[in-house]
């Protein structure tokens, strides 16, 4: 839910006025820790793992079965995944 033009107001106020009074405080505060950095990415490359194999166990299940909509299910996940992959290359 977005705040309101004078929530935003007041929150920019208060931001002002932290960095006008500790700027070493305020500057710790709006870096990111090195533990976030890393840990973030690693999450982030294991959860897209999880995914990508999650869909290709889809896929040899979908195969063993004799199920087409399962071989569709699992190919359309690791598609899904590697565009999400290839869009997030494009952008940065």
């Amino acid at each position: 839910m977005a705040l309101a033009d004078r929530e935003q107001r007041e929150l920019e106020e208060i931001e002002q006025h932290l960095h006008d009074e500790d700027p070493e405080l305020a500057a710790k505060l709006t870096r990111p820790s090195v533990i976030t950095l890393l840990f973030g990415g690693a999450l982030r490359a294991l959860g897209v793992l999880a995914a990508f194999f999650g869909g290709l166990l889809v896929v040899v299940l979908g195969v063993t079965w004799s199920s087409t909509p399962v071989v569709v299910a699992g190919a359309l996940v690791c598609l899904g995944v590697f565009l999400k992959l290839l869009v997030q290359a494009r952008q940065g």
